[in-house]
């Protein structure tokens, strides 16, 4: 019991339980049905997101666009690059109209859970843009509609304050908070809402004044999660948890084994830092067992061209390998390929089902 105890708060400091799910999709931005060609275009180019304003469609900006309003390397609002990837959003924030984003959330939320709320925003940097002090993110049981300037509310439940403003338009701030869902959650929006805050001595609106020299402002939007945190750690999760360290994992031969924590950038073959546990622990496995072989398989979705899915699928399988290496493994006992889009799992017509299609397996022999 004593070592259940301890082994528990290690647990805890480590994170060893978190969840790493993103209830949000296409939270890159990346996913897009046409490049944009002039600004105000995100309602029509974006997937899984819309400008929840009458009138108006939010901004969509990416590196491949030709125009220069909309092209991250130079656009109408200044310049960005993105925070990942190729892409990201935007909203304009002026004294008789509003944009904000909205999407549905992959599964509703949990009553009495918490979730962890990031995103990353950049103030455009043309010189008649100002600073905004808030930005607030509302959940809702479903979808609806503002005017395009939106009448004073209450409070929402998440704000994010910068009494000095938002104003680093040379790179990226981030916003994070907890938020304990009510478990009627499966819409969430975000902008500057304008809002009343009631004190002891006055009801004061936030987000009404905007500052600059047209009283003008306008946010650059990318990298969007919503994670789920832990749940309460058991007792019975623990002595799984010890199981599973105390009995070495043992893979079949012959079998495609799906390593599901190692993930890219969007469109990349650069591994991200949340891949490093699940690598170490494939080259632990491999160090243990030398007589080991393993073919390291990328697979991509269906979104883009056959053969540059092929050739990413190549490179990212090549990435691990690479990883392996790195760790003593030798490359005699390592070989690589890749599938592109043409072995699926399950179908791409949904965000959940591209991502489950974008994976690496590895075939020990």
């Amino acid at each position: 019991m004593k070592f259940l105890h301890i082994f528990l708060l290690v647990l805890i400091a480590s994170g060893k339980l978190c969840s790493q799910e993103n209830l949000i999709s296409n939270s890159d931005f990346e996913k897009h049905k046409d490049l944009p060609t002039d600004i105000g275009q995100g309602k029509n180019c974006l997937e899984n997101w819309i400008n929840p304003v009458l009138a108006g469609g939010g901004d969509y900006f990416h590196s491949e666009a030709k125009s220069k309003k909309s092209n991250t390397s130079k656009n109408f609002f200044g310049k960005q690059e993105p925070h990942s990837g190729k892409a990201y959003a935007g909203i304009c924030i002026t004294r008789n109209y509003r944009e904000y984003l909205q999407t549905k959330l992959i599964k509703p939320l949990e009553k009495g859970r918490n979730y962890k709320v990031e995103l990353y925003i950049s103030r455009g940097d043309a010189k008649w843009l100002g600073s905004m002090k808030g930005f607030c993110i509302i959940f809702s049981s479903d979808t609806f509609r503002l005017q395009k300037y939106g009448p004073p509310m209450s409070k929402p439940p998440m704000v994010f304050r910068n009494e000095s403003g938002y104003n680093n338009s040379e790179d990226w701030t981030l916003l994070s908070a907890v938020y304990e869902a009510n478990g009627t959650e499966k819409y969430l929006t975000f902008g500057c809402f304008v809002y009343r805050e009631k004190t002891e001595f006055a009801i004061m609106n936030y987000n009404v004044e905007i500052p600059g020299k047209r009283n003008y402002s306008h946010y650059f939007i990318d990298d969007f999660t919503l994670t789920p945190l832990d749940k309460e750690i058991t007792a019975h999760a623990v002595v799984e948890e010890i199981a599973a360290i105390e009995s070495p994992k043992v893979y079949e031969t012959g079998k495609a084994h799906i390593f599901k924590n190692i993930v890219f950038e969007s469109g990349k073959a650069d591994l991200l830092p949340s891949s490093f546990s699940e690598l170490n622990e494939l080259a632990e496995y491999l160090n243990n067992n030398p007589i080991i072989k393993a073919n390291i398989i990328g697979h991509t979705d269906n979104v883009g061209k056959k053969d540059d899915n092929l050739t990413l699928s190549r490179n990212r399988a090549e990435a691990v390998l690479n990883f392996l290496k790195e760790k003593n493994i030798s490359v005699s006992r390592l070989s690589f390929d890749g599938k592109g889009d043409l072995e699926p799992i399950t179908a791409n017509d949904t965000e959940e089902g591209r991502q489950n299609n974008r994976r690496v397996e590895v075939v020990f022999q």
